[in-house]
């Protein structure tokens, strides 16, 4: 079982990512169009508003994370990352994946010196407000079935 180091995908690579993301079902078909939301961050991937963080085993991924571009409303000059998904296969799970691309993740934000990363999640994800909390990630509000979270990378 060859599992390899976290990598980022490259927009020419996104076809690679595309079977996960329709499996994880992190997208609500019932809320969006699954087709037009992989259009869609295909299309903020090609833009450099989005970066995808995998990781495969012999050559297949097996969880991924995206990060969207998040304009700080603060600032003119000034952007944050927001993970819009974190997805691990369920028989991979608990093997501490997810805390390896949230490592990967934090460790990409604090190079491009963003001032946080955010993120929501379901209410009920005990198992992810675990390993967010673990981080340092702060709930800050809810909405609507969902913790917002946030952490400070350049205090």
């Amino acid at each position: 079982m060859d599992i390899g180091e976290i990598e980022e995908i490259k927009s020419n690579d996104f076809h690679t990512v595309v079977d996960i993301i329709y499996e994880s079902k992190l997208i609500d078909e019932q809320l969006l169009d699954l087709e037009n939301a992989i259009v869609s961050i295909k299309h903020k991937l090609d833009r450099n508003k989005a970066k995808i963080f995998v990781k495969k085993q012999n050559g297949i991924p097996i969880a991924f994370l995206v990060l969207h571009y998040k304009v700080n409303v603060l600032s003119a000059i000034k952007y944050n990352w927001h993970i819009s998904y974190l997805y691990v296969k369920p028989e991979f799970r608990r093997k501490h994946i997810a805390k390896e691309i949230m490592m990967k993740c934090i460790d990409y934000a604090r190079r491009t010196k963003v001032d946080h990363i955010s993120l929501n999640t379901d209410i009920e994800n005990y198992p992810a407000h675990q390993l967010y909390e673990s981080f340092g990630f702060n709930r800050m509000n809810f909405i609507s079935n969902y913790y917002y979270y946030e952490i400070k990378m350049n205090p």
